[in-house]
């Protein structure tokens, strides 16, 4: 007997390791099959839209090599920064420079709106690296090696300003930028137009305007251009002899316009928008079909198959068609746009119930972008710049790599024009504050190829052109010209003011120039319910005197003269005492110094 178990240990020793092989694997397999579950489920969890790939932070490469590209934590790049006795901005007079491109001898420099410049340079590499401004007639670009060198600006005087606005080629190639100071050989740097940085050509999107293509009128009714469509179709068919490439363009059109949504987004933001819209959509059917396959990954008979299709189906909730449509074009809607209303000090003081105000706003000029020389185009200039994602490289342990996104913006090649809308209905109640919201109107605002209009929200603007006063709070200030002989031998002037009231302002003689007259509680209602003061500053005005003359006659100002009046300088209130902006100073004139040393003017 022991000697038949001591035979028997073998086999059921080798029985035991095999079971113990069998139940490792079986481990082994149901641990995959959970892993495969538990992976299919947590890409169910994920939000459709999330993408499959593993993309390293900008901050976390910044962290691994210190921002220098290198291993090791490098030290952190220096960014440039401008000197506290520059002027770092883009004046509003120079913003036409936004988007080109400057040749020199040896490098270009593209002069983007947010002041970075982009330049094939080593040191520009790194964005943010090389800026620039515009102002006070000269244009400065400061780079970490030769900091910053001032460009005066050549041409400018003699260019057409709304063609440098429209970014006219052309009219641009006329300007040069001469640095002010000299190289050591003597030579001053000159910088050439190069281009300007306009979006790539769009493949497969008409230029032409499908309206004329299908021969109807813009207010066409929807029912009318299938009609049409047919017509036209089988006229320039080409198994009738018709242009093939004419025949296409027909259909495409009748894509466009013979559905009433797509219709609407042509309308709205051409042809781009709605390739744009079709593109989200297809999108939106790529991430449903993504949700499909992981569910057709998870075997039928898998105890958590129920679990994970009914998490799979909420998941496709989110593709709900309405809901969709809503963030495809909260995605593609350009941003709210502010539009200030001048609101005269009479309308301030009484309230206004119902006022029109005509709000210019820019839409697309349909076909300009295949021929913008016709005269249908000769009012039409650039659109709204478009704005576009490129790739963020950085440096990583593979090479460069790309490590995020960021917004670029470049010059449309579609051409818009200005349109004046009537915004009616706009109430305005008594002593509105600067700022405050009157109105908004939703898909009104400035047409900018592929994007929805924004909304635009109407705010107060206390003051208006045309008024003769300013505001300040509650007060109001005014300026009365008067003449030398009424300063001399007195005057008399009454005016109509606020709701019924006037205002006469009478003198024997004036004392000095610029005498400022007082009319209490005569401004507007300001912080509980008190009115503000009324200033009148009498300016004299001086007679002409012919060259050669060396007297002169005065007589007394006859009674009843119309009083010549306009809006005082801007004025602000600090700590109480009131402070008016001096334009003189940007005017005066030169002194001169003799000799003797006497000045004169």
């Amino acid at each position: 007997r022991n000697r038949h178990k001591m035979a028997a240990a073998p086999e059921a020793a080798t029985h035991r390791v095999e079971d113990r092989r069998a139940a490792a694997a079986m481990a082994r397999r149901k641990r995959c099959g959970l892993v495969a579950v538990a992976a299919a489920l947590l890409a169910a969890s994920r939000p459709a839209d999330a993408q499959m790939q593993f993309e390293i932070p900008a901050e976390m490469l910044q962290g691994m090599f210190g921002g220098g590209g290198g291993f090791g934590g490098g030290q952190q790049r220096k960014m440039t920064e401008w000197p506290k006795t520059e002027n770092s901005e883009v004046a509003p007079e120079m913003e036409w420079l936004i988007n080109t491109e400057w040749k020199g001898k040896t490098a270009k420099y593209l002069l983007l709106r947010d002041g970075i410049v982009e330049s094939p340079l080593k040191e520009c590499e790194h964005e943010g690296m090389c800026l620039w401004a515009a102002n006070n007639g000269r244009v400065l670009i400061n780079t970490p090696t030769l900091k910053v060198v001032r460009f005066t600006i050549q041409g400018v005087d003699s260019a057409d300003r709304k063609k440098l606005e429209n970014k006219d080629e052309t009219e641009l190639g006329k300007i040069k930028l001469i640095s002010e100071k000299a190289s050591k050989s003597g030579k001053k740097s000159q910088l050439d137009f190069s281009r300007v940085a306009v979006a790539d050509e769009a493949e497969n999107v008409i230029a032409a305007d499908l309206y004329k293509i299908l021969d109807i009128a813009e207010d066409e009714e929807q029912s009318k251009i299938k009609s049409k469509f047919r017509r036209l179709s089988v006229q320039n068919h080409p198994d009738k002899g018709g242009d093939p490439k004419v025949f296409n363009e027909l259909r495409e059109a009748y894509e466009v316009l013979g559905d009433a949504e797509n219709r609407r987004y042509y309308d709205l933001g051409g042809m781009q928008l709605v390739k744009n819209i079709d593109s989200s959509w297809k999108e939106v059917e790529g991430q449903k079909a993504q949700l499909d396959a992981q569910l057709a990954k998870v075997p039928k008979h898998h105890p958590q198959y129920n679990q994970f299709k009914a998490q799979i189906e909420a998941q496709k909730q989110q593709f709900e068609k309405s809901h969709v449509k809503h963030e495809i074009e909260k995605k593609l809607r350009s941003d709210d746009l502010e539009v200030m209303v001048p609101i005269s000090a009479a309308e301030l003081y009484t309230g206004v119930s119902k006022k029109d105000y005509e709000f210019k706003r820019l839409v697309i000029c349909r076909g300009c972008r295949a021929d913008p020389d016709s005269a249908q185009c000769k009012d039409c200039g650039r659109c709204p710049p478009e704005k576009i994602q490129v790739p963020k490289y950085g440096n990583t342990p593979f090479g460069k790599q790309v490590v995020g996104m960021r917004e670029k913006e470049q010059e449309s090649r579609e051409r818009c024009r200005e349109v004046g809308m009537t915004i009616s209905g706009i109430r305005v109640p008594k002593g509105a504050k600067d700022g405050a919201t009157l109105k908004y109107v939703s898909d009104i605002g400035h047409q900018t190829p592929g994007k929805l209009p924004g909304k635009v929200v109407f705010k107060v603007q206390r003051g208006s052109p045309t008024d003769t006063y300013t505001i300040a709070e509650s007060d109001l200030y005014t300026v009365l010209h008067i003449s030398l002989e009424q300063a001399l031998f007195g005057f008399t002037h009454t005016w109509p003011h606020l709701g019924d009231e006037k205002i006469t302002v009478k003198f024997d003689r004036v004392s000095s120039t610029d005498e400022v007259v007082k009319f209490k509680k005569k401004g507007l209602v300001g912080e509980g319910g008190q009115r503000g003061d009324l200033y009148v500053r009498l300016a004299i005005s001086l007679p002409e005197v012919r060259k050669g003359e060396k007297t002169l006659t005065l007589n007394a100002a006859q009674a009843g003269s119309a009083p010549s009046m306009e809006r005082e300088d801007p004025v602000e209130l600090h700590d109480g005492a009131a402070w008016r902006v001096w334009p003189e100073r940007e005017t005066a004139i030169i002194g001169g110094t003799k000799k003797a040393g006497s000045e004169e003017l």
